[in-house]
């Protein structure tokens, strides 16, 4: 599916944003020990699952630094 326009992507940024933030302001300590999925040995904590999701964004990130290199390089 394709946003309308670039604006619909800035304002689902917007709100991803937003609501992320209100998500791990009310985390605690001992959130980040809570297992989130059982299906792996050993099963998968809140606080591991925040750290493979903030790795998969920052190679996202770069992914779109490269893809603007290329668009400025012509």
């Amino acid at each position: 599916m394709r946003p309308e326009n670039a604006q619909a992507l800035v304002d689902y940024y917007g709100a991803v944003s937003a609501r992320t933030r209100s998500f791990l302001a009310g985390l605690g300590p001992t959130d980040l020990d809570r297992v989130v999925d059982e299906r792996w040995d050993p099963p998968v904590t809140l606080g591991v699952r925040l750290v493979s999701v903030a790795e998969d964004d920052l190679q996202h990130v770069g992914q779109a630094a490269y893809v603007r290199g290329l668009i400025e390089a012509d």
